[in-house]
Order: C-alpha cells, then structure tokens, then sequence
C-alpha cells in the first residue's frame, strides 16, 4: 500500500514539475517573440525614416527657387498624404547637369486589427524620373516601406512652422519640410509588453542654396 502512495506521490510531485516547465517555456517563447516584434517594428521605421529624410534633405537642392519651384503640393484624402513630387539638380559622372524627381505615392494594403480596432494601413511606394523627359516619364520604382503605415503626411511649413496651405504658389515662404509617419507592428500580439505602433516626425530644414554656384 505504502509503495502505492509513494509511487502516486511521485507522479504528482512529477506532473507539477512538468507543468511548471510548460509554463516557463511558455513565458519564455512569449518574451522572445515580444522581442522579435519589437525589433522588427522599430527597424522598419528607422529604415523608412532613414531614406525620407535623406530624399526631403535634398529637395530643392541646386535648383533655382527664384524662378521655379522644385516640388508640387502634397496630395491629401481621408488625412494622409497620398502623392508628393519633388526634385534636385545633381551632376552624372561626367559632371553634366542632372534633375532627379522623386515620386511618393501611398498605396492601400488592407486593414490590421490594433487593440481591438481595424485600421486600414498603406505602402509608400518611392520612383525616380531622371532626364530631360521629366516628370512625364519615364517613372522606375527605386523602393518602398512594408504595407504597415497607418499614418503617412508631408506638410512643408513656413518660418513659424505653420503649414502652408498652397506651397507651390507661396514657395517664398516654403522653410521646412515636416513628414510623420504611424507604423503598426507586423503583426497582432496580445500582450501589452509589445509595440503596437511606431510613431515618427521629423521637421526638416530646407537650403535654398545647398549645391547652387556662389550659395554655401
């Protein structure tokens, strides 16, 4: 009897130990997958930011403000900025004159699921036009961001950095560029440890006389 109990014992005392290790096995997928997801979400929005802010730094870069203007007004619906062109003169390797336009243009990408609510997220698709044939075209993609925006707007501002309501008609009081971005998480997380958005912005400078002849 006695060798009975011991070995129902045994069993106990064993089944807790196992369910003990589920659970910290558990726990222990739960925080490395908390990890993934964070560093996947931040990475993806400091590579966004990275390039936006190397292309808005540019803008108007060697181009003559006083008698053309290098960019056309944001294109806005349902809050987000869905189109900018803009460009900058550059040299090829020959040293001859160049004019790059750069195209953003915001793509819908279905919906997430963000605390309980559906958000409908979008792809910032990046194309270039170089040449003389611009910007009719021809356009080539040279990018994009995942399919996880949830915000996207490009204001340019004047010196009070207030947004202009017409820029391309009022480009003398064109100061800064602003972009701001929502990033959502790659995908849906219970657990309140991980990032379910990013959020990013940035107001940037603009030097009318960055590449010009005679400017600083």
């Amino acid at each position: 009897m006695w060798f009975i109990f011991d070995n129902l014992n045994a069993l106990i005392v064993g089944g807790m130990l196992f369910l003990m290790m589920l659970t910290v096995q558990q726990r222990l997928a739960e925080i490395n997958l908390e990890q993934t997801v964070n560093y996947m979400v931040k990475r993806q929005a400091g590579d966004l930011a990275t390039w936006l802010e190397d292309d808005l730094l540019r803008l108007g870069r060697g181009v003559d403000w006083s008698s053309e203007t290098p960019f056309e007004n944001p294109v806005d619906s349902a809050g987000v900025t869905v189109r900018f062109v803009f460009f900058h003169d550059s040299t090829d390797a020959a040293g001859n004159a160049l004019r790059v336009y750069v195209r953003y243009r915001l793509q819908a990408a279905g919906h997430r699921v963000i605390r309980n609510d559906s958000v409908s997220v979008y792809r910032l698709q990046r194309e270039e036009c170089i040449g003389s044939s611009c910007p009719t075209g021809p356009w080539q993609a040279s990018g994009e961001s995942p399919g996880l925006l949830s915000y996207f707007k490009i204001d340019l501002l004047d010196r009070d950095a207030r947004p202009i309501a017409d820029p391309k008609n009022n480009a003398a009081l064109v100061q800064n560029t602003r972009v701001r971005f929502t990033m959502a998480a790659p995908f849906e997380v219970a657990r309140a440890q991980v990032l379910r958005q990013v959020y990013y912005g940035s107001t940037l400078l603009i030097d009318r006389y960055a590449g010009r002849s005679g400017g600083s």
